[in-house]
């Protein structure tokens, strides 16, 4: 069922919502996928409430004006059923059920990898939205399969972060070439980087060679409802000015925003922050739109 089939049309005034409400499934070149779990989250010990975005999610696509600004008919929607799954999942609690909550997390893994890899098996462009971070291995998964080859990264996440960060992780780092880190505290406290410079680090790395995929998890962005939210990290003009260079390298292949829950604020300020979610969105398509690097 088309999930914008409640979108009402706003006389003298064109809306996203009323082109999607006319759109097959998966018709269009850049795709919204709404996930709507936080099995992952739970398995991880981590807060639930990524599950229930979606209507705040589509309801913030749906408004979304329709002018100059926004290549309105490139978009397209589709959906996954995974229902059932998060229902049985209720049935479960961390720590003690954690095993069969990572059970749950492997078979929503297969639906996100042939969901995705259908589309980008058709030239599609996903834009995702969770559900939990765990998503990002079906997602590059399904990237790499259809690339036929490896594939790099772009992760902006708050794990681990500078004060615990362990040895061993670090390690990792340091003497695998094919991994690189940028401290947030780099560039945002001790000065020694800056954001752009960091940024065009990444971006080159992850350019070598390979296509990318855009991971960000929303607990590393400043006040944002999540599974392990801080109240320092990215702002959403951070996240916005990395969603859009990504796409300009015409490099990067999907966005995935994940681990946004919406119930944990206040019910005044959750369309606030799912309209934010839509707009890094719609900086990945801008920059799509405005190739650069």
């Amino acid at each position: 069922m088309n999930p914008f089939n409640f979108h009402q049309s706003r006389p003298g005034e064109k809306q996203l919502g009323d082109i999607l409400k006319k759109k097959k499934d998966s018709e269009g070149d850049y795709v919204f996928l709404i996930i709507s779990e936080d099995i992952g989250v739970r398995a991880n010990g981590g807060r639930p409430g990524a599950a229930e975005n979606s209507l705040h999610f589509y309801k913030a696509i749906a408004t979304l004006s329709c002018n100059d600004f926004l290549p309105s008919e490139k978009f397209g929607w589709t959906t996954i059923s995974i229902a059932d799954l998060q229902k049985e999942s209720k049935n479960y609690k961390y720590p003690k059920d954690k095993k069969k909550l990572y059970s749950l997390v492997d078979e929503i893994d297969k639906i996100v990898f042939k969901k995705i890899q259908g589309l980008l098996a058709k030239g599609k462009v996903p834009l995702v939205l969770g559900g939990g971070h765990n998503n990002a291995y079906p997602l590059l998964k399904a990237l790499s399969d259809t690339k036929k080859n490896k594939v790099h990264a772009l992760n902006l996440d708050l794990h681990p972060e500078e004060l615990t960060t362990n040895i061993k992780s670090l390690n990792h780092f340091k003497t695998d070439g094919n991994w690189i880190y940028l401290p947030f505290e780099s560039w945002a406290v001790s000065g020694s980087s800056s954001f752009d410079q960091s940024l065009n680090i990444a971006l080159n790395h992850v350019c070598t060679n390979s296509v990318f995929g855009l991971e960000i998890c929303a607990d590393s962005i400043i006040d944002c409802p999540s599974s392990a939210g801080s109240q320092h990290g990215w702002s959403w003009n951070k996240v916005f000015n990395v969603a859009y260079q990504s796409a300009q390298t015409q490099r990067c292949q999907y966005i995935h925003l994940a681990e946004i829950a919406l119930p944990l604020i206040h019910s005044s300020m959750q369309m606030n922050v799912a309209k934010s979610a839509i707009a890094a969105l719609i900086a990945f398509v801008k920059g799509l739109e405005t190739p650069h690097f």
